[in-house]
């Protein structure tokens, strides 16, 4: 019995006809285009995920240099818009009026005295009614963090965090 079933294997196995043949090639003709194109996106997904990934890493490093600007002396942080360049062993502001170039993170920057609430003293919010006032110890920044990699056009994204001179307006009681 098993002699006669391998004596049948043996039969089929003699070759490949031509249609066989065409629908194997039409199937690879088919296959192999699309999984390339799949692994190319798959690609860009990782590059682009890793840029965003840096451009929040720089982000934080932004919020971490204007503390320590604002912890070595409030009068740092200047009204204006401004680009943060920081360069090795300082942090400074420098003024620079032209696009990133590519592959590189830019830390735009807005401060602004923030407003407040005449009748609370809370921070007045952009679609806020009501009277105000401008708080000088306390800024309004506006970061974008602006990058224009290869394959992607212009992209940023933005943050808006609010710095007080903690040591002007915080007292203790005795």
């Amino acid at each position: 019995m098993l002699t006669k079933i391998i004596k049948k294997i043996k039969e089929y196995k003699k070759g490949s006809s031509i249609v066989e043949l065409i629908i194997v090639t039409i199937l690879f003709a088919i296959l192999v285009p699309t999984s390339i194109g799949i692994f190319i996106s798959a690609s860009k997904i990782n590059g682009q995920a890793y840029i965003q990934h840096s451009a929040a890493t720089t982000l934080g490093e932004t919020n971490d240099i204007l503390r320590y600007m604002r912890n070595q002396g409030f009068d740092l942080i200047a009204n204006g818009s401004f680009y943060l360049i920081r360069n090795p062993g300082s942090n400074s502001w420098l003024v620079k009026n032209d696009l990133p170039d590519k592959d590189t993170f830019e830390r735009y920057i807005t401060v602004s005295n923030a407003l407040r609430h005449d009748s609370t003293n809370n921070i007045y919010f952009d679609g806020d009614s009501g009277p105000n006032h401008e708080d000088p110890n306390t800024k309004k920044i506006e970061i974008q963090i602006l990058w224009a990699p290869d394959y992607l056009p212009l992209d940023l994204i933005t943050q808006t965090i609010y710095i007080t001179n903690w040591q002007k307006t915080i007292t203790y009681s005795s």
